[in-house]
């Protein structure tokens, strides 16, 4: 019965002895595959202020420069170039391989520059005088209120002026308004009258205009682009191009490269948008447009500029032709 026991003892030793050593064996595989991925995470990662450029890890450009070429060493310093002066910027360490474009301070906005854009530093910009802006991004400035019956406080870069209120007592004010109320509904009364009367005869004067102008669809404005950035403002061409499918980015990088140029700034924005529109139907989306933003006698004044020349251009071509005729 011993032996038995015995025999037992030594059957479960030996099975216990591969199990054991399977345990262990997986264990173990576990423990390298974590110090694999260890090691890996390791060498991906980069110290503090290095980003890694192909297999190193580099230093980053320092301000008013740009990254041209990688470092060639572990933590080296990659090779780096200067920024355009006065047209771009970068004001701290990176890695980047392109500087900023500098603010441009857009005069028709009121604001004007306070500091020129250098290497390291942006265009600071600021209201001019008579105008405030009380944001702390600043991207347009007001005018400056002018008061009737005197000044409070000043009128400052960053606050309006604050005005006096009128000096009437209200014995005086209640007296003025007596007398008022019914002066007011009789004006009001010839007011709403002439303003029907005015209307009517505006509504059968652009009828009649309509019809007695030609409809030219397939003018080459090409020739007149300059001619009617002359009659428009900045934020007339800006708003008028937005509406006509050019995009914002497209807007601001025309602006970027033209800085200071208000002029070659809206040149160049009505050609961008001439180009992507086409010759056909350019001429009538222009005019419809200018008029949908109710600025129609910008229209006006531009459609008698292409009318006269068209009709210039006939009367020349006539007379041309006669010329030949009798000779």
């Amino acid at each position: 019965m011993s032996g038995i026991w015995v025999l037992l003892s030594l059957i479960f030793t030996s099975l216990a002895g591969p199990l054991s050593k399977g345990d262990n064996a997986q264990v173990t595989d576990i423990d390298s595959e974590m110090v694999k991925l260890n090691i890996t995470k390791r060498e991906s990662e980069c110290p503090e202020g290095q980003h890694r450029e192909g297999q190193f890890c580099c230093q980053p450009c320092p301000p008013g420069q740009r990254k041209h070429a990688d470092c060639r060493s572990p933590g080296g310093a990659p090779l780096c170039v200067p920024c355009s002066e006065g047209e771009e910027y970068t004001d701290e360490n990176h890695h980047s391989s392109k500087c900023r474009r500098c603010s441009v301070c857009d005069g028709e906005h009121g604001l004007e520059v306070e500091k020129n854009c250098t290497r390291t530093q942006n265009t600071k910009c600021r209201c001019k005088p008579n105008f405030f802006c009380n944001t702390s991004q600043c991207e347009h400035c007001n005018p400056c209120t002018t008061c009737e019956h005197g000044i409070i406080e000043h009128c400052t870069p960053t606050s309006n002026t604050k005005c006096k209120e009128g000096s009437r007592s209200n014995l005086h004010g209640l007296w003025a308004l007596l007398i008022l109320i019914p002066i007011s509904a009789l004006v009001y009364t010839q007011v709403i009258r002439r303003r029907r009367s005015k209307e009517n005869g505006y509504q059968n004067r652009m009828a009649s205009n309509a019809e007695d102008m030609p409809m030219i669809k397939d003018v080459d404005l090409g020739k007149y682009i300059t001619r009617i950035a002359e009659q428009m403002t900045i934020t007339e061409v800006k708003d008028f191009v937005r509406k006509n499918g050019i995009e914002e980015t497209k807007i601001d990088e025309i602006m970027h490269d033209n800085p200071k140029d208000t002029a070659e700034q809206k040149v160049q924005l009505l050609r961008k948008w001439y180009l992507s529109h086409g010759k056909k139907d350019a001429y009538c989306t222009l005019i419809q447009g200018l008029k949908k933003a109710k600025l129609s006698a910008l229209a006006d004044k531009i459609n008698d500029i292409v009318q006269k020349d068209i009709t210039s251009q006939q009367e020349s071509a006539d007379l041309q032709n006669e010329n030949e005729r009798l000779t």
